[in-house]
């Protein structure tokens, strides 16, 4: 059988992919204005994380991978603290992905086994999407909190992904980091089967290259 196209790979017991692209911005409204400009599709709202103080909007990147604009949630002002960074207000800009498991649990043992520290237990999170339904998943971190090429972990409850009605915004061809210590990330991202460059930076960075039909565009 021929082998699945990135994103995706099997070099895991349990297939592993890029899930999703995490785009951390002030306000929800404009995160989304930000990805329009840039990819030429509105993502859609997605809904509230209760008790995270977030909430999100979503486009596809082709199959398995989407991108999630996040900010914070007026409807929850208080919480804290927030992920990604968000208290520092900055202008819209990639902070994070996510690594898909087929397995969740079985990953986090491949992890383990593996050397790899500092892994909760997954924990079951879930939100309600616009139209009354419920979407849930699984999810936890390795070691330190996500950012730049440091991904955290989840597995969808169902099979259900986002990336199912989430409008196109283009497909996912490349994905490049920095990081002041690149072989942290690239041990833990060796084991997860994932292929994503890492390069020496004085501070955490994610640069995404996405095919469009206006052509090849980089977000960072």
């Amino acid at each position: 059988m021929d082998e699945p196209p990135w994103p995706y790979r099997t070099s895991m017991a349990s297939p592993t992919w890029i899930d999703h692209l995490v785009l951390a911005a002030p306000t929800l409204g404009g995160g989304v204005s930000f990805v329009q400009a840039a990819l030429g599709v509105a993502p859609i709202p997605g809904g509230a994380h209760p008790g995270r103080g977030t909430h999100n909007a979503l486009a596809s990147l082709g199959v398995p991978t989407y991108l999630e604009v996040i900010a914070p949630d007026p409807a929850q002002a208080g919480t804290a603290p927030l992920p990604f960074g968000l208290e520092a207000g900055e202008s819209p800009r990639l902070v994070a992905f996510a690594v898909g498991c087929a397995d969740i649990d079985a990953t986090v043992a491949a992890l383990r086994a593996a050397g790899c520290t500092g892994i909760d237990p997954p924990s079951v999170m879930s939100r309600m999407l616009p139209n009354g339904s419920e979407l849930s998943w699984r999810l936890t971190t390795v070691g330190a909190p996500p950012m730049g090429p440091t991904p955290f972990l989840i597995s969808w409850d169902g099979g259900t992904s986002p990336v199912h009605d989430s409008p196109s915004a283009g497909r996912l061809i490349a994905l490049r980091a920095g990081h002041p210590r690149p072989s942290v990330p690239l041990e833990l991202l060796a084991v997860l089967g994932v292929d994503v460059p890492v390069e020496p930076a004085p501070t955490p960075w994610l640069e995404a290259t996405i095919e469009t039909d206006g052509g090849s565009v980089r977000l960072r």
